[in-house]
């Protein structure tokens, strides 16, 4: 397949330009749809951004208004075992290699239709199972990959990510490496054994997180109907996939303490039964919640699994974080960087549900004594927006060089 030349080649400063964003959805949480929704969030004044991923929850509420999607055929319903686990049977029963052909086809018609100036790709630079191969050996655009940094550890980081044709890809194929933390928190060039030609790709950026909510915590409150002395815990596990006994847990921990409001998000991957979202009441189930992060924002108390946006949505306001990650190895992200959080924000952490409740009632007993007093607000949660400034500014850089070499 032949691609047009990227717009950059008859770009000029004041055309809107084109980013295509790769989200990894190869596993059980939509938390890096999230992350890549906000940074088109920040791009899309200046650039037109086309989401491409294999979720199919979230889309219509996570996309960003003016910005539009594909959705791929997703590995849930590609991959037998993985529909087995939703009691279904695969979109098309193909081999896995079939099944990542088809994708892959898809991703080069997508890039050549849309001919990209940028592609930002989610986690995994060859994709959950090298679909991107092709399209980063002939797409002629700027290839950035986005990372939180922190790694799951008990995986296969030497085929996914650390070696063999991932690593390969990250010497030749991306122009950078973004790492979306705070370097205070942790730093990636440093942490993982990495060959120079890679770790001089590889910028830290800050944390992407929301637009600062702090300041709209009172009118959160009182639409949920909450003044500010009523104690407010807000339980979510991301998808849900994985999650379900920590929400059970917290369902029953609400009747335990009738002087406090609680919202409980299931998650749309979660296989407890869909509640219907109630508009009243101190105890509210949600199915899903458009609006968490506002909710985390302004609550008391988050109960959470230890993923990356429910923890930079909870430091943007007042929270005390209860951390009960479902990866209980310490080398897997949710406990490895929950555990690097503590020392700036008011983070406790247990590896057993059993311990909850107890942690809860200590958190409540202390929300009830004053706000929470932490170093939250020194972390660098502005990640977005760099991240847009830069892919920016190296095209600014790339159009100055052709034309100098005219």
């Amino acid at each position: 397949m032949k691609l047009s030349p990227p717009n950059i080649s008859h770009s000029s400063p004041a055309v809107r330009r084109r980013a295509l964003f790769y989200v990894f959805d190869g596993g059980s949480g939509i938390g890096h749809l999230r992350r890549l929704a906000r940074i088109a969030e920040a791009m899309r004044k200046d650039f037109s951004c086309l989401i491409v991923t294999g979720h199919d929850v979230g889309l219509q509420w996570m996309v960003p208004q003016g910005c539009e999607y594909v959705r791929l055929p997703s590995w849930d319903n590609l991959i037998a075992a993985k529909s087995a686990y939703w009691g279904r049977v695969p979109f098309l029963d193909v081999p896995l290699d079939e099944a990542v052909r088809l994708r892959s086809a898809i991703l080069l018609g997508i890039v050549e239709g849309f001919q990209p100036d940028v592609m930002l790709v989610d986690h995994l630079p060859l994709g959950a199972h090298a679909e991107l191969v092709a399209v980063l050996r002939t797409a002629p655009c700027r290839k950035y990959l986005i990372t939180r940094g922190i790694q799951n550890e008990t995986e296969d980081l030497h085929r996914l990510i650390l070696g063999g044709a991932a690593l390969s890809a990250l010497g030749k194929d991306y122009h950078r490496i973004l790492s979306a933390i705070d370097p205070k928190i942790f730093n990636l060039a440093k942490h993982y054994n990495l060959p120079p030609e890679v770790v001089s790709k590889i910028l830290s950026t800050g944390y992407v997180a929301p637009a600062a909510l702090a300041g709209r915590r009172a009118s959160i409150r009182s639409s949920r109907g909450i003044d500010d002395a009523t104690p407010w815990v807000v339980a979510s596990v991301g998808s849900g996939q994985w999650g379900e006994p920590l929400i059970e847990a917290c369902i029953a921990l609400a009747g335990d303490h009738p002087d406090v409001h609680f919202d409980i998000v299931i998650g749309p991957r979660s296989r407890l039964a869909r509640p219907e979202a109630h508009a009243a009441g101190r105890i509210r189930l949600h199915a899903n919640c458009a609006d968490l992060a506002d909710l985390h924002a302004a609550s008391d108390v988050v109960i959470t699994a230890g993923g990356y946006n429910t923890l930079l949505e909870a430091i943007q306001g007042q929270a005390r974080i209860l951390c009960i990650p479902y990866r209980k190895d310490r080398r897997d992200e949710p406990f490895h960087h929950a555990t690097l959080l503590q020392p700036y924000i008011d983070l406790r952490m247990a590896t057993e549900i059993g311990e909850l409740g107890m942690l809860l009632q200590a958190a409540i007993n202390d929300c009830r004594e004053g706000s929470v007093k932490d170093g939250r607000t020194e972390l660098r949660t502005d990640g977005a927006v760099r991240i847009a400034r830069m892919v920016q500014d190296d095209l600014e850089r790339c159009l100055d060089a052709q034309f100098a070499g005219h």
